[in-house]
């Protein structure tokens, strides 16, 4: 089999893309000025910072606003700055219970007639309002609700991003492959190996800024006595207002498909997310931008349950280019 090799490099604090202001004038779907927004939806990994996937959303009609895609979310919420400035009103009667990373909370929700990023159209929509630390000043998070069928396409050497109907077209033989499976409503899980764990199960999450593993995984690879090193401690933070403690601890290299990850550091604890997915008993990892960040392009193919990457440096055969830069197609 041939594998493409991905060396992780070691990574200071994360920072996240500038939100985008929203317009004051609402213009067509798609619609920007070319270059305008070119720096800001797709930031690639680098030495000083972890990588972003943001995509311009239009809500009832009116934006660009930015959402962080969250490839782990189930469902796609917004900010409070938002809804305000749409003079959106929480419906007493429409709480919403958030679970995330960290925990859950009931949070207030707002109706949006229509929602809109590339090929996406969601309609008649409850959205919790939420204030996500571990998003800066993004204006909300695009969940996978209608992503079923789509490709999801980030050039991170172009800094363009897309959502295609129909799935992902062909692509070189640069392109290393992971076959998946879809769970939970649209979540990419891999099984992925590593030394020690005879099976592995990793999700693909792009909302993630570093990569996280549970517990078994900890007890599995044998980092238990590391993870009672103080210097290893650390704090995550989710979507909700819940914070909790991990280990950032040096990992085996993993295997995902074609992709080799190497020299990769995962933060290990006891994380709400594995039990709501299901996966607190076995080894399961989080595999997020601080791997994802670090090629050249990725697709996930949702109507084939694949994920392909392109490895950095290398230029591939097939080119998609949204119209203008930051826009989807």
């Amino acid at each position: 089999m041939r594998l493409v090799s991905l060396l992780i490099v070691a990574l200071g604090l994360a920072c996240v893309a500038p939100r985008v202001p929203a317009q004051s004038q609402d213009p067509a779907p798609g619609a920007t000025t070319a270059g305008e927004l070119e720096p800001v939806y797709v930031a690639p990994t680098q030495l000083d910072r972890i990588g972003r996937l943001m995509a311009p959303v239009y809500i009832n009609g009116q934006g660009p606003y930015a959402f962080v895609i969250d490839t782990g979310a189930s469902r796609s919420v917004i900010a409070p700055h938002v809804a305000v400035g749409l003079g959106l009103q929480p419906d007493p009667l429409k709480s919403l219970e958030l679970r995330g990373v960290t925990g859950a909370e009931v949070v207030p929700s707002v109706y949006v007639d229509r929602l809109e990023a590339g090929a996406i159209v969601l309609r008649k929509q409850y959205l919790p309002v939420v204030t996500p630390s571990v998003f800066a000043d993004a204006d909300g998070i695009l969940g996978v609700e209608g992503f079923a069928n789509m490709c999801l396409h980030a050039d991170f050497v172009d800094r363009s991003i897309a959502i295609l109907k129909k799935g992902c077209p062909r692509t070189s033989d640069d392109w290393a492959r992971a076959r998946a499976t879809l769970r939970f409503g649209g979540l990419l899980t891999i099984k992925a190996r590593m030394r020690g764990p005879s099976r592995v199960t990793a999700i693909v999450d792009t909302g993630a800024e570093r990569s996280l593993g549970n517990l078994p995984l900890l007890r599995a690879l044998d980092l238990e006595q590391a993870a009672e090193n103080p210097a290893n401690a650390t704090n995550v933070f989710g979507a909700t207002s819940h914070r909790a403690s991990g280990h950032l601890l040096q990992t085996p290299r993993i295997f995902l498909g074609d992709l080799e990850v190497a020299d990769l550091k995962v933060t290990f604890g006891d994380f709400d997310v594995f039990r709501l997915w299901g996966l607190d008993e076995e080894p399961a990892i989080v595999i997020g931008m601080d791997v994802l960040g670090t090629v050249s392009a990725l697709m996930i193919d949702y109507r084939r349950a694949e994920l392909r990457v392109l490895p950095r440096g290398v230029i591939s055969e097939i080119i998609i280019r949204p119209a203008s830069p930051g826009r989807l197609d």
